[in-house]
């Protein structure tokens, strides 16, 4: 990326997006560096979840979902998630590998749920109804085919540590997409 996501000169885009309630995936990670010897325009700054904040706000009919879940500021994007209906993250790449050791942190990062502190984002439909905070992500990966399994147990292992419900669970594993792509369940 060249620009943060929300320069206005990507708006066009947007404003697209909006009037025909598209699905747009954006990606919020580390880029990797290619060419360590030669100069590179490119900065993982730009991407940063923080920017789809706006875009989900003035684009309210578009839905947002994030890669990499903000790796490594998941903390900005389970906020930035919880405060917008139209914004997800999936856990996709490194995330769940790196979390490995410490994947009951995500509680933290998506405590809404566990609270008795009700605000503007109890009163947002949530996919199905479910309160759970976790709701806020849908598989993801950026794997090969072949290793998709692999991605799935780790998924399975964030349950766990979580103590996410089946219910949330299967919105996570695509439920949630099913909602958002109008397909039957």
């Amino acid at each position: 990326m060249k620009k943060p996501y929300s320069d206005p000169s990507y708006f066009p885009v947007y404003e697209l997006a909006n009037r025909y309630g598209w699905i747009v995936l954006f990606y919020t990670g580390i880029v990797l560096r290619e060419k360590f010897d030669e100069p590179e325009d490119v900065a993982s700054g730009r991407i940063r979840p923080i920017y789809l904040e706006e875009m989900a706000r003035r684009f309210p009919k578009m839905t947002v979902v994030g890669a990499h879940c903000g790796n490594p500021e998941y903390e900005w994007a389970a906020e930035i998630s919880r405060w917008n209906s139209n914004v997800f993250f999936d856990l996709s790449g490194s995330t769940l590998t790196k979390m490995h050791a410490r994947l009951a942190e995500f509680q933290k990062m998506f405590w809404w749920s566990v609270t008795e502190w009700h605000s503007a984002e109890w009163t947002v439909k949530t996919p199905n109804h479910d309160p759970s905070a976790f709701t806020k992500i849908v598989f993801g990966s950026d794997t090969e085919l072949n290793e998709i399994e692999s991605v799935a147990n780790q998924y399975q292992a964030m349950f766990e540590a979580c103590d996410i419900p089946e219910r949330t669970r299967n919105m996570i594993m695509g439920g949630t997409l099913v909602k958002m792509l109008g397909l039957p369940d």
